[in-house]
């Protein structure tokens, strides 16, 4: 197809979007009005632009002209520079100003602008500041255009535009002078793609900035595969030695270069050597020295009283408390720090309703909060009082670069008495830390969650690390209540963490096993589960009231494949559903969704069952395993509209690695959540996606049924592994030597 050249005056810009340069505007090309959309970032109203492109036909909004390609062109008469410049294109220049400068210089105006900035100060009401900040403003809009040409080179439209934003006009001469500098800079821009690029500018394979970046990089991964908060000296140059072929020389040089100006720490485990980001070792740091602070507080005032409040409130609830109930309440309300773990009904929540009382009679604040809305939301209700997420609790703001700035912090700490926290497995050390950092001292923390449950998504085992560390006051709840003896999904549950073969064979209750010999009939029954059987049996949602839950993303029965073979199933396309085709995935309206990284800068508003937006409702920040569903796709203007929870949502197509299907979930995603059914698949997989913590996570997901489908010799596999993988963290080390 032959492209189309037309030339124009911007006369409206319709719809723009910032971060990716999309924009739909209109121009009057040779006296008729022509709609262009495409990728035209930094455009401005008066300007006069050259387009490349197609013309095309929109369902809705009829012919347009898509544009593949644009300069900007720089008006020539006296006329039109007056035009553009009243125009606002340029900051500090109005329709007054604009007429003194185009009376002063004519058409020379926008080449004194550029090139003598200093004699617009002769005009009235430019200052000599005033001038240059104009020609500053004026030189990154036309310089825009050859950086953009440059950088579309390596990159799409949206990153070329983020570049530009960043670096202005000094983009070439930073990418040329390190392009590794992009993964520091640009979100979207990781280790590979700036490898890429410098192998293109034929920047050496040994170079100091290829083997800086790649030593980063390794540990960044370590950090958000692996969940390490430091990796062994010698294990991290191998690796590097492996992946980019590299001397150990050379990357010992890289180390030392990179602990010398604090990019790493290097530190010492039982005579080891081992490498920290640094911003891993000032968490664990901060987190053994803060909690060992506040563990020396204590409330011995408060003694007398629990023994008579405890009696009280077993008479107004009418139960009786365990003896491990009131010892973890009596460390709870006499102690700065206290760690309370038990399995599922082991009685957690009563303990902290019978803490909150106490809190409550004592007149003290408090604040609950967990590490996901779903968890906050659950322990809100099992409580009866407020619960928060973390993030929210310390009030994360908004900062543009995708990393968390809370204003609650040392300067600007918590107001509360007590912080009671729930879920804490999930906690991660960063978190912890930025947690820490907004508890006062005099504070009581309590902490409590199920220490056999998966380590957090994120860097850092610190639940375990505390508990382990043997610094602290631990209660362990063992007792299963009468209530919950009733459930087998809590029963087996026990079972598992035991090391005792769940019972598969009990009928009528909310525990199954269907057994399936092969990955195709366990696929094809899961499938046929969820979108017939138990919907129909159970009159319950498919999309909300199922979650399948499972090892891996890889193989027949990885979350890649019952994704793909759900969405046809449970969402197929009908012909009138948009869509956009991602890498391999395809991302269609009405898709159930899960977030995969945590994005501190997505915008959200409330809305409520009717979708009526609260505008005063807003915030920001889309986490890790938040799932949420497809609500529109605009391919325009190239942007998702998603509902996480009633939290509406734009992604912008640039985004869209940040996202995947959710109709089944990894193990590790579901952590924090509880849904209806969960089904779980057991075949043979790798040893260490056979483990025992991985199958009793799985199982305590669920609040009315699990069903598991397989094969019970693997279900007995990963009842009796309980080797867990190593998490390289040194919080407890550090906590020990404190």
């Amino acid at each position: 197809m032959t492209e189309i050249v037309l030339d124009g005056v911007i006369e409206e810009i319709i719809f723009s979007n910032e971060e990716n340069g999309y924009t739909v505007c209109v121009i009057n090309a040779m006296g008729e009005p022509v709609t262009l959309v495409g990728i035209m970032p930094f455009i401005n109203e008066g300007e006069t632009i050259r387009v490349q492109g197609a013309w095309q036909v929109h369902a809705t909004f009829g012919r347009q002209f898509r544009v593949e390609y644009f300069e900007k062109k720089l008006p020539t008469t006296s006329g039109t520079i007056l035009k553009y410049l009243s125009s606002g294109a340029i900051k500090g220049v109005g329709p007054v100003t604009a007429e003194r400068i185009v009376s002063r210089y004519g058409e020379d105006s926008l080449d004194v602008i550029e090139n003598n900035p200093e004699w617009l100060s002769d005009i009235k009401g430019i200052t000599l500041k005033k001038a240059h900040e104009i020609s500053e403003v004026y030189r990154m809009q036309f310089g825009m255009r050859t950086v953009m040409l440059y950088c579309n080179r390596f990159f799409g439209p949206s990153l070329s535009v983020k570049i530009f934003k960043r670096y202005g006009s000094a983009a070439i001469d930073t990418i040329e002078n390190n392009p590794y500098i992009l993964c520091e800079d640009i979100a979207g821009i990781g280790f590979e793609k700036a490898d890429k690029v410098a192998m293109d500018l034929n920047f050496a394979y040994n170079c100091p900035e290829r083997i800086e970046a790649g030593v980063i990089h390794y540990l960044s991964a370590a950090a958000y595969n692996g969940g390490h908060c430091y990796l062994p000296e010698e294990k991290l140059i191998e690796t590097i030695m492996s992946a980019l072929q590299i001397g150990r020389e050379e990357i010992s040089a890289a180390i030392r270069d990179l602990v010398f100006t604090d990019k790493l720490v290097r530190s010492e485990i039982n005579g080891g050597s081992i490498i920290f980001l640094k911003e891993y070792f000032d968490a664990e740091k901060y987190i053994a020295a803060k909690l060992v602070s506040l563990s020396e507080e204590e409330f011995p005032f408060v003694l007398d009283g629990i023994g008579e409040q405890l009696s009280l409130l077993e008479e107004r609830y009418e139960l009786e408390y365990a003896n491990e109930q009131k010892r973890a309440v009596n460390l709870a309300v006499t102690k700065g720090v206290t760690i309370v773990t038990g399995g599922p009904g082991t009685g957690k929540t009563t303990v902290i309703k019978a803490i909150i009382d106490i809190f409550k009679s004592l007149k003290y604040s408090f604040m609950l909060a967990a590490p996901t809305g779903r968890a906050a939301k659950r322990m809100s209700e099992a409580s009866g009082c407020e619960a928060k997420t973390i993030h929210r609790l310390l009030e994360m703001n908004f900062n543009g670069e995708n990393t968390p700035r809370f204003a609650r912090d040392e300067v600007n700490p918590l107001p509360y008495k007590a912080i009671i926290i729930d879920e804490m497995s999930m906690v991660d050390t960063l978190l912890m830390e930025s947690l820490l950092k907004a508890v006062k001292s005099g504070s009581y923390l309590i902490l409590i969650g199920d220490v056999d449950q998966l380590p957090p998504v994120g860097a850092g085992n610190c639940l375990s690390d505390i508990i382990n560390s043997g610094r602290f006051e631990v209660c362990t709840l063992t007792k299963i209540f009468r209530q919950a003896q009733e459930s087998m999904i809590i029963v087996n549950a026990h079972s598992i963490n035991d090391g005792i073969m769940p019972r598969l064979d009990i009928k009528d209750s909310d525990f199954f096993f269907i057994k399936r010999e092969n990955s195709a009939e366990i696929r094809d029954m899961i499938v046929d589960l969820t979108v017939n059987r138990l919907p129909r049996k159970y009159k319950i949602n498919f999309l909300d009231d199922i979650q399948i839950i499972t090892p891996t993303k890889k193989g027949e029965l990885g979350t890649v494949e019952l994704n793909r073979m759900l969405q046809n199933s449970l969402n197929p396309q009908t012909g009138r559903k948009k869509e956009k085709k991602h890498r391999n995935i395809i991302f269609r309206e009405s898709d159930k969704v899960m977030q995969t990284r945590n994005n501190y800068d997505l915008e959200w508003i409330i809305v409520n069952e009717e979708y009526a937006r609260d505008n005063e409702n807003t915030g920001q920040g889309i986490f890790n395993g938040d799932i949420g569903r497809i609500i529109s796709i605009d391919t325009q203007s190239e942007v998702m509209v998603i509902d996480f929870d009633k939290r509406i949502t734009e992604y912008d197509f640039s985004l869209l690695d940040e996202l995947e299907h959710a109709y089944a979930i990894t193990v590790h995603k579901s952590q924090g959540s509880e849904y209806k059914i969960v089904l779980f698949p057991a075949y043979e997989s790798p040893l260490p996606l056979m483990s025992r913590n991985l199958l009793y996570t799985a199982v305590t997901r669920a609040k009315e049924m699990v069903c598991i489908v397989g094969k019970s010799g693997c279900i007995e596999t990963m009842v009796k592994n309980n080797r867990r993988p190593v998490r390289h963290t040194a919080l407890g080390e550090f906590l020990c030597r404190l």
